[in-house]
């Protein structure tokens, strides 16, 4: 149910685009003005930064080096149209409308 890269491309490549198949779910924390679009269930391997012109965005890769998940932080629209706005995805009308929206779940400090 993860993401894939094509051919595992560096998030700096031109060519780089995630591919999301499977609905995601968008945790939305609007106190912090942050979502996390989960891809995929599993723990995460490494992540990155992904430039963009707006917002700060980090990306999550499993083990395999698929994206498994996208943080955003700065985004006062927290619908998954607008914040994929923002990275390179591909996704269907079809996927795209199955989205789930839920309440991030905050963890104590």
């Amino acid at each position: 149910m993860s993401a894939e890269l094509p051919h595992k491309l560096a998030t700096d490549s031109p060519d780089f685009v995630i591919l999301i198949t499977e609905p995601p779910v968008v945790e939305i924390d609007t106190e912090a003005t942050a979502a996390y679009i989960r891809l995929s269930p599993g723990p995460v391997a490494r992540t990155e930064p992904y430039a963009s012109d707006t917002g700060f965005v980090m990306l999550n890769f499993d083990a395999a080096g698929s994206v498994i998940g996208i943080e955003i932080v700065g985004q006062q629209e927290f619908s998954l149209r607008e914040l994929i706005k923002l990275v390179p995805v591909e996704i269907s009308e079809s996927t795209l409308s199955r989205t789930r929206y839920v309440t991030a779940k905050l963890q104590a400090a």
